[in-house]
């Protein structure tokens, strides 16, 4: 299990934070906006405190190019990913196209900010960073600006940020492991990531060992119908619930093929695991990050499927080692079931 001697909670950093404060994250996955959740959670009662996506506060051609084109690769061209996690052009293009011509809109967060009278922002991975950093820069806004790395590894975004306007960096794992010499005056802390409550609640429940939770992600990315066909065909009793996310085409292929099957259940898009969680022993997922959370706070058995590259690569390394995870093979699953 993790060593949480060398880790920071959030609520220890908590006088960092002037109030009022506002958490920055991103929908891109869906996971940074849980943490961001977990955070509000957490902090929530030590002043006031908000969040809110970013998404809602930049223009369009900025959610086409850090979200609908980043959906689009990884739905449709994942190996791609590699060149985006490698190649420093991807980020430094937008770095320096903001730091010379100021391009981006970004009116609508200034307005946000200033009515709230926010004194921090927390921004939930290098996209809001990005833009909340830039925005102080260019508006003289006298906020303090912090970083919270969603991810267990190194991200190139996260180099190409507006250090000088930051003032912390909250990050899953060591200073020396962010692939970047962070700038000096930045303020840097150790931390575990957190999980919502509701899931921590739940690990005082005993699962059922013969249920399980099949979820791919908010956008429902991996073979659902292969795992379901096979877990159906080698273990006829066991219950599956099948959360396919935004993937619709899995969603009704699946309810298709086994609408005869009352041990499989299917579902779209859920806004919480907690409930199929608070029933189930076990969960399959691909290495998003707040799958992952949420299954080691619930303290359920985590089986690994292949995941997007290089960022649930690193993810799913961790989860491994620290979270008891394992990868998915039926062999696997199977002997686990049977020492249950």
């Amino acid at each position: 299990m993790m060593p949480r001697e060398r880790f920071s909670e959030i609520e220890d950093l908590s006088t960092c934070f002037e109030p009022p404060v506002l958490i920055v994250s991103t929908i891109v996955g869906r996971g940074m906006y849980s943490i961001g959740d977990a955070i509000l959670e957490r902090l929530g009662t030590a002043g006031e405190f908000h969040h809110v996506p970013i998404e809602e506060f930049v223009p369009e051609q900025v959610v086409q190019e850090d979200l609908k084109r980043y959906k689009f690769i990884s739905n449709r061209f994942p190996f791609l990913l590699y060149l985006v996690y490698k190649i420093p052009l991807f980020y430094y293009r937008k770095y320096l196209r903001e730091r010379l011509f100021n391009v981006a809109d970004l009116k609508k967060l200034k307005d946000k900010i200033e009515s709230l009278q926010v004194r921090t922002v927390i921004c939930i991975s290098h996209r809001p960073a990005f833009w909340v950093s830039n925005l102080k820069r260019r508006s003289g806004l006298g906020i303090s600006v912090w970083g919270v790395s969603g991810e267990y590894g190194k991200n190139l975004g996260w180099k190409y940020q507006f250090w000088d306007q930051m003032d912390g960096l909250l990050s899953p794992v060591e200073r020396q492991d962010l692939g970047f010499d962070l700038s000096t005056h930045v303020s840097f802390h150790q931390i575990l990531l957190p999980a919502r409550k509701e899931y921590t609640e739940i690990s005082a429940i005993l699962g059922d060992k013969n249920r399980v939770l099949l979820v791919c992600g908010f956008w429902g990315q991996g073979s659902l119908h292969e795992i379901v066909q096979q877990l159906s065909s080698a273990l006829p009793g066991l219950k599956m619930d099948v959360v396919c996310g935004e993937n619709k085409k899995a969603y009704e292929n699946i309810t298709r093929s086994f609408r005869d099957n009352s041990n499989i259940s299917v579902y779209g898009v859920a806004e919480s695991l907690a409930p199929f969680m608070r029933a189930c022993a076990s969960v399959i997922t691909k290495p998003g990050i707040s799958t992952l959370l949420e299954s080691q706070a619930a303290r359920r058995k985590i089986f690994l499927l292949r995941g997007m590259p290089v960022a649930e690569d690193n993810n799913a390394r961790f989860a491994i080692r620290h979270f008891e995870a394992q990868w998915f093979d039926m062999d696997t699953f199977i002997k686990w079931h049977a020492i249950q």
